[in-house]
């Protein structure tokens, strides 16, 4: 992910010499509009999750900061009819879970931990707010629905390791395979305008409130005591996520003609 930001990066700045450069929201000076037109792009960033439960004794143990890499593709459909909205579909991976550091009985470091691995499909509406020659803020909310497709249960005491456990998610039935949320978030987009392709630049941060009980059995099951899972309890995917995205918008200038056909 890393090389591939790097190498448009570079590619971006290599055009910006010998290209006329404008630095606006759909206006494109001496040029045909590409702000109108569907974006193609990646974005990837940091995420930090943890679990909400219905069990109070759980939701006293604090939460350790957990940041892991999220990834993915989208693509961007503006609302002609309404010039400030936007429609986009993405593709994530995303990992899920919590982490929580504590004494077990007061004497015993522990630390127990749920990752758990996720596809998401995600559609975010976003609204663009009061756009700018330089940079565009704006909000979404984006519908997430999320399948889990593997992770890890663990427990791990650095003081007695042969009391240390794990169990792989998809070898057990503690997990729901399937979780929808819903992302809430705000952004910054930024155009640059080269004379053939427009580059876009977008950072956003955003909350993710999941709806769905991730305990995957209703009864007792074997990883009970490292997957957190009590009967009648439940425990909820929360989480923060910071995102950046590079896009290239689906229409060129080169003998005014769109890409791909799109005008």
């Amino acid at each position: 992910m890393k090389k591939l930001l790097t190498i448009l990066f570079f590619i971006a700045l290599s055009w910006n010499l010998s290209a006329q450069v404008d630095y606006s929201f759909g206006n494109v000076k001496h040029k045909r509009d590409r702000g109108v037109v569907p974006t193609i792009g990646i974005k990837g960033g940091l995420t930090d999750y943890y679990m909400h439960f219905a069990y109070d004794n759980y939701n006293k143990l604090s939460n350790d900061i957990v940041l892991n890499p999220g990834f993915g593709v989208y693509i961007e459909y503006p609302v002609k009819k309404l010039r400030h909205w936007a429609i986009s579909g993405e593709v994530m991976m995303v990992e899920r879970g919590f982490k929580k550091s504590f004494k077990f009985r007061g004497d015993m470091p522990e630390v127990d931990q749920i990752k758990a691995n996720y596809l998401d499909v995600r559609i975010p509406i976003i609204y663009y707010i009061h756009p700018t020659n330089l940079l565009t803020p704006y909000l979404f909310v984006a519908p997430d629905f999320g399948f889990c497709y593997g992770g890890e249960f663990s427990k791990t005491f650095s003081d007695n390791p042969e009391y240390n456990t794990s169990v792989d998610i998809s070898n057990s039935d503690a997990m729901s395979s399937f979780d929808i949320s819903l992302a809430m978030g705000a952004g910054l987009r930024y155009n640059i305008h080269f004379q053939v392709f427009t580059l876009v630049l977008k950072l956003d941060g955003s909350f993710n409130l999941g709806f769905l009980n991730t305990n995957g059995a209703t009864e007792s099951t074997y990883v009970d005591s490292i997957a957190y899972h009590v009967k009648n309890d439940s425990r909820r995917n929360r989480g923060v996520e910071v995102m950046f995205s590079i896009g290239i918008p689906l229409k060129f200038n080169r003998l005014h003609d769109s890409c791909w056909g799109w005008k």
